[in-house]
């Protein structure tokens, strides 16, 4: 193989990894947004795995975005997501994984209390008639602490390495 095809190859993976942070990034911002057109468009049609832990598992789009519409589609829902640390493997021309870790801070006006999550998503993504979609995803929680402010103050609720037993 010649330098100058190379030096293409090369382009070729960089501008695939980009597109895949793009795309996550797209999701995570659409979750803020709550604009769950742009949340399903992130994923592949047909058979999918969505591993979300305490908020479900998933086995198509559809069934995750109705999921993500009752949860967190409402005006008293603040949601922010930070994405961090992208690893992006190929695992060829048009698959890869990742592993990206995520801060989430997601405030409940109406009954006043504040959730921060800290942990990471480890994601498979094909490429789809040229665009990268997510084929699975499964979040793991590594830390969390509850708030309750309805007195007028902050108090902590729960803090650990994973989710609260319901």
């Amino acid at each position: 193989m010649n330098e100058l095809n190379v030096l293409a190859r090369r382009v070729e993976q960089l501008e695939a990894i980009d597109a895949i942070k793009a795309l996550k990034y797209r999701y995570l911002n659409a979750c803020d947004e709550k604009r769950p057109e742009q949340v399903l468009a992130c994923f592949a049609p047909g058979p999918v795995a969505i591993d979300f832990g305490h908020i479900g598992q998933f086995d198509s789009r559809e069934a995750f975005v109705e999921v993500f519409k009752e949860l967190g589609c409402h005006e008293h829902i603040v949601d922010m997501h930070h994405a961090q640390n992208p690893l992006v493997e190929l695992q060829g021309a048009d698959r890869a994984t990742a592993k990206i870790c995520l801060r989430f801070l997601s405030l409940n006006t109406r009954d006043k209390t504040r959730i921060q999550l800290g942990g990471h998503y480890d994601d498979h993504y094909q490429r789809v008639d040229g665009e990268w979609l997510i084929t699975a995803s499964r979040f793991t929680v590594t830390a969390v602490e509850m708030q309750d402010f309805a007195a007028g103050q902050s108090v902590v609720t729960y803090a650990g390495s994973r989710m609260p037993d319901a």
